[in-house]
């Protein structure tokens, strides 16, 4: 006799992947609203990018045709029939594909400010690096394994890789933001305008990252609570529409960051080194510090023309911010992290607060 479980259990099961698609729903449309804003506001940016963005937006899009398929496939086509609940539709499976490319991609960008910012620390980048690779390889080898199987029961066989998917995925997630987050953190100089920009950052960060990582610990939470359900399908049909939505936040606010410093007139930041990245000089002589500087530039425009704000981020001198975004520099702003070698922290006219 077919196990009837999935049916017995229908609230847990079904109903959790039902919400799950009418929550992912309503995501894809927060996400396809951004990327129109995007393609508006920042025709400019790097091909790379704009490619990036495009392929986000199109895996979601599949994603959740595929997971309406199967929620429509259970409720709709097999209604009353309790039978084939316990038996995997195609599509139930290779959704988890489009989620983990989608994660993969975004955590990659974000990777690419980690090894910026932190000087190209390859140690810290590499690091998790591997975390991020090991996960879109798990989540690979998830899928091939499942399309063998037949039953819901028989996919809990893979269970533990299920919750080595989820594990990975926060801890990629929570290593990006702290990492970014310390290395913001060594910013701070005291000086107030360079403080509050160093503190509204920071805190972009968090609440960019902090919704991708809620969701995927509470889908491994789910998972290891309640194992024979499917509770952990209403965050786990989500967490790829939060990886594209952060990302598209991301970019989308680059405008509005800068455009809160128009005020400052010139300001030059020299923040101390990092906890990830030190140099040490020949014996007998004293090293010099590796400094990040932050220089948030304002000049007035002739004939009357309001501010324009310039940030540009270099690395040893030469790596600008429009090489990660802009094709060519933004004449109204361009925001930027410089890298220096200094010993004077900062200018004799500047004055701590």
């Amino acid at each position: 006799m077919v196990s009837t479980r999935m049916a017995e259990h229908i609230d847990a099961n079904m109903g959790s992947m039902l919400i799950g698609v009418i929550v992912s729903a309503v995501l894809l449309g927060v996400s396809l609203v951004q990327t129109f804003y995007y393609y508006l506001n920042y025709p400019k940016d790097r091909w790379f990018l704009r490619t990036l963005v495009a392929l986000t937006a199109l895996f979601d899009t599949v994603h959740l045709v595929l997971i309406t398929h199967t929620i429509y496939h259970y409720l709709v086509s097999n209604y009353n029939k309790p039978e084939s609940m316990e038996l995997l539709i195609w599509s139930v499976l290779l959704e988890a594909l489009f989620t983990g490319v989608t994660g993969a991609l975004v955590q990659c960008f974000y990777l690419t400010r980690v090894w910026l910012l932190s000087n190209k620390n390859k140690f810290l980048t590499g690091f998790i690096l591997a975390i991020v690779v090991a996960n879109a390889t798990m989540g690979t080898v998830w899928v091939v394994l499942s399309m063998q199987l037949n039953t819901f029961d028989e996919l809990l066989s893979i269970s533990p890789i299920t919750i080595s998917i989820n594990a990975l995925s926060t801890a990629a997630d929570i290593l990006i933001a702290v990492s970014l987050c310390i290395i913001l953190h060594q910013a701070r100089t005291g000086f107030r305008k360079s403080d509050t920009m160093i503190n509204r950052l920071t805190l972009f960060i968090v609440n960019t990252g902090v919704l991708t990582s809620i969701c995927a610990m509470a889908s491994l939470i789910s998972l290891i609570a309640s194992p024979l359900t499917l509770i952990y399908a209403t965050f786990y049909f989500c967490i790829g529409r939060l990886y594209t939505n952060s990302f598209l936040a991301t970019l989308n606010a680059r405008k509005a960051i800068t455009g809160q410093v128009d005020d400052i007139s010139h300001m030059l930041v020299s923040i101390p080194p990092t906890l990830l990245n030190t140099h040490q000089g020949s014996a007998g002589k004293k090293s010099h510090q590796q400094t990040i500087s932050i220089r948030i530039e304002t000049t007035q425009e002739q004939h009357g023309k309001v501010p324009a704000s310039n940030l540009r981020t270099r690395s040893q001198g030469k790596l600008a911010d429009k090489e990660l975004y802009s094709e060519e520099e933004d004449p109204r702003q361009n925001v930027a992290l410089e890298t220096t070698k200094t010993h004077e922290s900062f200018e004799s006219d500047r004055h701590p607060v």
